[in-house]
């Protein structure tokens, strides 16, 4: 996995952000990650998250997996590219 989760400060407000790319070691169990990068990953993301004042995610099902699996607030989390359809909705 090659930078998947970008952290860095904003220079004007001084507010921690994290970017997330990737949650595929979560999601996909038929990855090739052993349990330890799994668990060393989860608690990697956790903690970025967790101490983050803002989120930022790639796409809705990344936003909503972060919300999903860490349990953080969906008004922290922001989608950089929002052009996949939100979960539940048909495509016509």
């Amino acid at each position: 996995m090659k930078s998947a989760i970008k952290k860095y400060k904003d220079k004007k407000t001084g507010k921690r952000i994290v970017e997330i790319n990737d949650l595929s070691f979560l999601a996909d169990r038929n990855h090739r990650y052993n349990w330890l990068q799994r668990h060393f990953y989860n608690r990697r993301y956790k903690r970025a998250c967790k101490k983050a004042d803002k989120i930022l995610a790639l796409d809705n099902d990344i936003a909503f997996d972060i919300n999903r699996y860490y349990f953080i607030p969906k008004y922290k989390i922001k989608v950089k590219n929002d052009i996949s359809p939100r979960r539940n909705e048909t495509i016509i």
